[in-house]
């Protein structure tokens, strides 16, 4: 059976990672990839953002989802304690915080891994409004040509705002991707 809930989503992707792949060598640069990954989720593991958190790895970012609710603390809170620690990194990023229905499975947990006409079908999520609005937001942070896009930063969804009771402090600039708001919060 299929239910239909909220959930946060929250994206942090190593925003000039393609740079960063042309300027090392491969050696270097799998060094790397692999060290975001690994601040990241230590980040992460020092403040849990509750039980039931999702983490899918994308390559170039990790997205974390979880039930609204089943936070153990504001997720904006959560991300700044997570920015706080990967500051020391020297990582450019871009973190999107985001809101809306996911769909789950009561009964078939994922990742399910399917052999399907000759392929290998990996399923990592079923449809998530949360997840395409944060890579909504992430590809506007590159632009149309790769220069000319929102650029490395924090970005809150509107909607995540509004399911957080909050509203900004002043009159923030709205930046629209695929029919979503975002605000920029800082970098």
């Amino acid at each position: 059976m299929l239910i239909d809930e909220n959930a946060f989503g929250i994206l942090i992707a190593f925003y000039d990672i393609e740079d960063v792949e042309y300027a090392l060598s491969p050696v270097d640069f799998a060094d790397r990839f692999s060290e975001f990954r690994s601040a990241v989720l230590g980040a992460a593991a020092e403040a849990p953002l509750g039980t039931g958190t999702s983490v899918l790895d994308l390559g170039h970012a990790l997205y974390f989802e979880i039930a609204d609710g089943d936070q153990a603390m504001d997720p904006m809170a959560w991300l700044k304690r997570v920015k706080e620690a990967l500051a020391q990194h020297e990582f450019a990023l871009t973190f999107v915080i985001t809101h809306g229905g996911r769909w789950l499975s009561e009964s078939a947990p994922l990742p399910e891994i399917l052999e399907t006409g000759g392929y290998r079908l990996t399923h990592a999520t079923r449809p998530s409004e949360p997840l395409r609005r944060a890579l909504y937001a992430e590809t506007a942070t590159h632009g149309s040509d790769g220069s000319d896009g929102w650029g490395a930063g924090t970005y809150v969804d509107t909607e995540a705002v509004e399911a957080l009771g909050k509203s900004p402090k002043n009159a923030p600039t709205p930046l629209s991707a695929a029919g979503a708001t975002f605000y920029r919060m800082g970098r």
